[in-house]
């Protein structure tokens, strides 16, 4: 005897039409954006208007800050310490804090400018769709 299986739901299903050449740069798009195929990226594209891929340069980029962040941290609580039982704070550990935070303005700089021109290229790219 057959078990009672609940009734397969089926929804309403969209097609549209496109070139060679837009497919094409359609699943560069689907592969780029992690979300594993067509339709998971159509429904984020349709509802949410817009796919974030985050690049691997920025995923390394986020990583190193966030060792740097944990370095000064560090350097910081050393700092701290030595004030705290002595009463004074060295000029080296104060330049290496500097040259520390210009390191990460660097590195934000970075992350910010490869950001902007992903999402730009990626907007050009979803217009041209």
């Amino acid at each position: 005897m057959k078990a009672n299986k609940p009734k397969r739901i089926r929804l309403p299903q969209r097609s549209f039409r496109a070139t060679p050449e837009q497919w094409k740069q359609i699943d560069r798009n689907v592969q780029e954006s992690g979300l594993g195929n067509f339709s998971n990226y159509a429904r984020r594209m349709l509802i949410e208007k817009q796919v974030v891929v985050v690049s691997k340069f920025e995923i390394e980029a986020i990583k190193e800050l966030a060792t740097e962040l944990s370095r000064i941290g560090n350097n910081i609580n050393q700092i701290a310490r030595i004030a705290n039982s002595t009463g004074k704070v060295f000029k080296a550990e104060t330049v290496e804090l500097v040259e520390n935070q210009k390191e990460i303005a660097s590195l934000l700089g970075q992350i910010i400018t490869e950001h902007q021109t992903t999402r730009s290229n990626n907007y050009r790219t979803s217009q041209r769709c």
